[in-house]
């Protein structure tokens, strides 16, 4: 093994992640020793957090809620997918400077191709109009699907969604809009039951983008209902994944990082 490598996971709060497992179970497949540490940072103090890693010789570092979007005035360059989803989650220590890239949306398009899903021509119900939430529809409607991404102030959203084709509808209108058709439902918000499970069709997918160390109600009653359903831990095994691939310079295999925690679960 080559020594050396150390990598975090930023954000606020960081109750519960499982990324700094993840790494290292990534690191070791790959043929690396290193560390990863959990560090929280809220958006004020980012900048020096970053600067921080950079000097002592950090490979790279996941970002969470709430730095997906403001760390890019942070960055040197970032990802076109980046740039059109103004979402980074994975940032990078070069000597030119730090970089920045989202590997949510492609991770989730490796997930999907797990669960045998094919989003061209699905409709999605995208919960929430975060960094997370635009990395994931943008890749989604680029592979063919038709998204509509229910947030809070769709007018003051709008800026954020402008290079992403989706249609953005008020929260408010969730509760009477109109499901048989919905392939798949995504919950990007912290809430705990956005959607009642009993108004979606039962071959409809959902995916909860909050993970713990449990799975989460709304998951267990959709399941309990005959609906297919996931907490965030299977993205996070894929969009780590693919942060370590940017990293390393190398592909990593997945089933070390499932194992690491416990996924598919």
């Amino acid at each position: 093994m080559t020594p050396g490598i150390a990598l975090a996971v930023l954000g606020d709060p960081l109750a519960y992640t499982c990324s700094p497992a993840l790494h290292r179970a990534g690191l070791s497949a790959a043929g690396f020793s290193g560390t990863s540490a959990a560090l929280r940072t809220s958006a004020d103090v980012l900048d020096q957090r970053l600067h921080e890693l950079g000097a002592h010789g950090f490979r790279g570092a996941n970002l969470t809620t709430p730095l997906k979007q403001s760390v890019m005035t942070h960055l040197d360059r970032v990802s076109e997918t980046s740039r059109r989803a103004r979402s980074v989650n994975t940032v990078g220590f070069e000597s030119d400077g730090r970089w920045g890239d989202t590997t949510d949306g492609p991770g989730f398009m490796d997930l999907l191709g797990t669960l045998g899903r094919d989003p061209r021509g699905a409709r999605v119900w995208m919960l929430g109009g975060g960094g997370a939430a635009r990395s994931l529809a943008l890749a989604l409607s680029e592979a063919g699907a038709v998204v509509t991404a229910f947030v809070r102030r769709p007018e003051a959203a709008r800026a954020s969604w402008e290079e992403i084709r989706a249609e953005l509808a008020p929260w408010d209108s969730l509760a009477s809009a109109e499901s048989p058709e919905v392939a798949m439902v995504v919950n990007a918000t912290p809430l705990d039951s956005p959607v009642r499970v009993e108004t979606l069709p039962r071959r409809a997918l959902i995916v909860d983008l909050r993970y713990g160390p449990e799975i989460n109600a709304w998951i267990r009653s959709a399941r309990a209902a005959g609906i297919e359903a996931y907490d965030g831990l299977g993205l996070l095994v894929f969009q780590a994944r693919r942060s370590l691939a940017l990293w390393l310079s190398r592909p990593v295999e997945v089933d070390a990082l499932a194992r690491a925690v416990g996924w598919p679960r």
